[in-house]
């Protein structure tokens, strides 16, 4: 999703993360997607050194859409672990198994931290869940935007009391922006949404952001953890 984090804490603004994501959205019946999804999670967490968790997207989303999310040192390691599981006879039976649930290929992201605000962030226990915004900056906006990115991570949970992180996607569309704010149930998420709403300078600052970001590529997505 687009979007989703992993991984155990980090210092506020650091920049040692690389999250990386695989989208998939699955058409199937429900009960055996599910199993299928929590199952594969668990082979690749046991024949791997990766620490997977499961996001099944919510609202914003394809309906059926799955997400499995890491926290990796970097790429080098990435490569390792996934030229591993590409040997493993298991998975790929597993993998197979799914393929005529499968209507298009997924969809693999990289994202680096940028910024960290609020609680030192830790991976969210199942029934977590992630609110994540996307963004493409505007031609010759890049530095404005990124500013603004960082303000606005900071302002965002200042006023949720809300772990907030900031990323760049590094593959994709170029100098694609994602905030993912992390919350612990579904009411943290309804009083997150009526303190911005009740918020001026909040709906100030997206406003006089709007020229900072092409038209049209703001997106929001809400997921939430199963596994």
């Amino acid at each position: 999703m687009s979007g989703l984090g992993n991984g155990p804490g980090a210092a506020k603004g650091g920049k040692d993360m690389i999250f990386f994501q695989r989208m998939l959205t699955l058409r199937g019946p429900l009960d055996e997607v599910g199993a299928w999804a929590m199952e594969i999670t668990e082979l690749v967490n046991k024949k791997s050194d990766l620490d997977v968790s499961l996001w099944q997207g919510v609202f914003g989303f394809p309906v059926g859409t799955m997400a499995w999310s890491t926290r990796v040192p970097n790429l080098t390691e990435l490569e390792h672990a996934m030229d591993g599981l590409a040997g493993e006879k298991a998975y790929l039976d597993l993998a197979n198994k799914a393929a005529e649930w499968v209507e298009t290929p997924p969809t693999d992201s990289l994202l680096r931290l940028v910024h960290a605000a609020g609680p030192e962030y830790q991976r969210g226990d199942v029934g977590t869940y992630s609110e994540v915004t996307a963004a493409v900056p505007a031609e010759g906006k890049m530095r404005k935007a990124m500013e603004f990115g960082t303000q606005i991570c900071d302002y965002h949970s200042q006023i949720t009391h809300s772990a907030v992180l900031f990323a760049s996607s590094a593959y994709g569309a170029f100098g694609e922006l994602r905030w993912l704010a992390m919350y612990d149930s579904a009411t943290a998420v309804d009083n997150a949404a009526e303190i911005i709403s009740k918020d001026d300078d909040y709906a100030k600052a997206i406003d006089d952001a709007g020229d900072l970001f092409v038209e049209g590529s703001a997106q929001r997505g809400l997921a939430r953890r199963i596994a």
